[in-house]
């Protein structure tokens, strides 16, 4: 049966009551258990139509980068040049300082990307910008902290404004050779690609399939389904195993 929600005004107006202050205090209130079954976990959702964002959903006014109307990256080169910003560290202080704008953005790489931008040295107008990370064991943490569940949230999350400048927004180029596995491993879900993970050898792997007695396609995909099927043995082998084409190529002649 589908739960039915209070309409958009009420919810809102219920959690505004919270006081929260951002999305990890929304995600921590969502987990805790006190949430009513009528307010849903993700409006963004369930409120299409109706929603602006998370600062007008729990009342602290923020509004999505998307939804802002930002200056024309040549203007605001020139406003943000003539603070005298020497690098990235300089400018995040100024951002949390009160004092920025709300027509110039936190993030100008990706609001202005494909519409003026260069790099921060020529946002700020240096001859040098060097972008330093944390470590990738540092960065993981952080992100695992946020406990997303998909790569969906994840790239939500780097569009908010929210994520610190020195936690990449591509992690698998910045750490590529440095630790990186994979999403699953960056977002804590133990999620692991199909590409990266290790089968039993086709020989194996059919033997043990044929030790179950299915009898059909129609079987094999409700065995897969139902949460038996060892994680070393493909759900789709068709599209794992080589020796899979040979033998029906095979037969076919």
């Amino acid at each position: 049966m589908k739960k039915q929600f209070r309409d958009f005004e009420s919810a809102r107006e219920f959690v505004r009551k919270l006081n929260l202050k951002g999305q990890k205090e929304w995600r921590g209130y969502c987990k805790s258990g006190n949430r009513p079954n009528d307010i849903p976990a993700n409006p963004h959702r369930n409120y299409k139509k109706e929603w602006m964002g998370l600062g007008d959903w729990i009342g602290t006014g923020r509004v999505h980068n998307k939804d802002k109307q930002f200056r024309p990256y040549k203007e605001a080169q020139e406003f943000v040049r003539s603070l005298k910003i020497k690098n990235v560290r300089e400018w995040e202080e100024y951002c949390k300082s009160g004092n920025k704008p709300e027509d110039i953005p936190t993030q100008p790489s990706s609001t202005y990307r494909n519409k003026g931008w260069v790099n921060w040295g020529n946002f700020f107008g240096t001859k040098i910008h060097l972008k330093k990370f944390r470590s990738f064991e540092s960065a993981r943490e952080f992100v695992r902290d946020l406990e997303f569940k998909n790569r969906d949230e994840w790239f939500e999350y780097c569009k908010s404004g929210d994520k610190p400048y020195d936690i990449p927004q591509k992690p698998e180029r910045t750490y590529k050779n440095k630790g990186w596995i994979g999403v699953g491993d960056w977002l804590g879900t133990g999620t692991v690609a199909n590409f990266n993970k290790q089968y039993r050898s086709f020989k194996e792997a059919r033997e043990f399939v044929r030790k179950l007695g299915l009898q059909s396609q129609r079987e094999w995909y409700e065995y897969v389904k139902s949460g038996d099927k060892p994680d070393d043995i493909p759900a789709n082998p068709w599209k794992v195993y080589k020796e899979w084409n040979i033998l029906r190529m095979s037969q076919r002649k």
